[in-house]
């Protein structure tokens, strides 16, 4: 494609500022070649590749760059985080409905939640502060166990 690139510019066959319309074109030329005249290029893209592939094995990323975070792994032992208050609202609120979908009680129920004022969302949000000082116990006495 560089090569491409660079005989539309000298000839000016193409305007090859805008990357998508110039693509189109490059796309539409590759498409009407023949098998003979892709060959040349087929052959030097798997040269390419097999540079890249030799590359790769002796390369070793820099230290805190390589393969993206690692994840920490969840102790299946550990108790689950405590409901918000807007879900334990949407149980609610799927108990009121149940004609209602899933997707449906999700987009009403976050309407409704929307409207209501805080005085109104305070049974809720109590539900999650008393799960969630449940939550921290739990952690808590997890944590003293493993030390």
């Amino acid at each position: 494609m560089g090569d491409f690139r660079e005989k539309c510019k000298r000839t000016g066959e193409a305007d090859t500022s805008n990357v998508t319309e110039f693509t189109k074109l490059a796309s539409t030329k590759w498409k009407a070649l023949n098998e003979e005249d892709r060959k040349p290029w087929d052959e030097r893209a798997a040269l390419d590749k097999q540079r890249y592939e030799r590359e790769m094995e002796s390369y070793h990323p820099p230290p805190g760059m390589g393969g993206g975070k690692a994840r920490k792994k969840k102790d299946p032992y550990a108790p689950k985080r405590p409901k918000s208050g807007y879900l334990h609202y949407l149980e609610a609120f799927r108990a009121k409905h149940p004609e209602l979908g899933h997707k449906e009680i999700v987009s009403k129920g976050a309407e409704e939640w929307g409207r209501l004022t805080d005085e109104q969302k305070v049974p809720y949000n109590k539900l999650y502060e008393t799960a969630k000082e449940e939550y921290n116990a739990k952690m808590q006495a997890m944590v003293s166990k493993d030390h």
